[in-house]
């Protein structure tokens, strides 16, 4: 099935962030079916295209053509083919829309590591929005100080957790600035106080606002799996 089925919606995040909350609310709406989080597969499958695209470009910028050339072949990979059939597999093999759904796409937490840097996590951001029709990043981020005290994070040294919710937040600062009308940032901790603030995400999304399933949401506790 082609990538342009279905609008994209990607909640883009950190850990005990309140993302399963996010998710959920967005999946009240009829036709929208947002997944949980993979394990970064997204990332993985960026620089595989990447990786595959330099290939190419080694082809074009040298002679590879001969069989004892250390990148014979190049030249006559399919980049473009690999990357579009690589983001089919993972909405039809990942993300699994089911029958009705028109807005699908999933949640994910690893943007600390297993990015190398800004520059890349800003790549990734550009391959997002380049390459999934009309897609929409949400990020979500919540008080510091309940982040460091919630589940595993608690066990881990403050300094540490604080340089993650650094790292990820500066670099959603900058995807927003950089691709202002493609993203919109929700804080937590003022949304949940002031249900009210996520009519202006709804409208973003271009998705149903009902005030009341909103309320039910909020108001049923979550389950989270032990950390592993």
């Amino acid at each position: 099935m082609p990538l342009n089925s279905y609008r994209y919606i990607f909640i883009i995040t950190y850990a005990r962030s309140g993302s399963t909350l996010l998710m959920s609310l967005l999946n009240q709406c009829a036709g929208v079916c947002i997944r949980g989080e993979n394990k970064a597969t997204l990332y993985h499958l960026f620089r595989a295209s990447q990786a595959l695209r330099e290939t190419f470009r080694r082809g074009q910028n040298s002679p590879q053509e001969d069989p004892d050339r250390p990148w014979f072949g190049a030249g006559a990979t399919r980049p473009a083919r690999f990357r579009r059939q690589l983001l089919q597999g993972f909405v039809r093999d990942a993300l699994v829309p089911p029958a009705g759904t028109k807005v699908t796409g999933c949640k994910e937490i690893r943007h600390h590591h297993p990015f190398a840097d800004d520059a890349e996590f800003a790549a990734y951001i550009r391959f997002l929005l380049e390459n999934f029709p009309d897609a929409r990043l949400v990020f979500n981020s919540r008080n510091r100080a309940d982040v460091c005290r919630s589940a595993w994070l608690a066990q881990r040294p403050r300094a540490q957790v604080e340089g993650m919710i650094t790292t990820c937040e500066r670099r959603f600062a900058s995807a927003m600035a950089a691709h202002p009308e493609q993203c919109f940032w929700v804080d937590h901790d003022a949304f949940t106080a002031t249900p009210q603030r996520y009519e202006a995400l709804f409208a973003f999304l271009d998705l149903p606002h009902d005030p009341a399933r909103i309320a039910q949401v909020l108001d049923k506790p979550l389950l989270h799996q032990p950390q592993k």
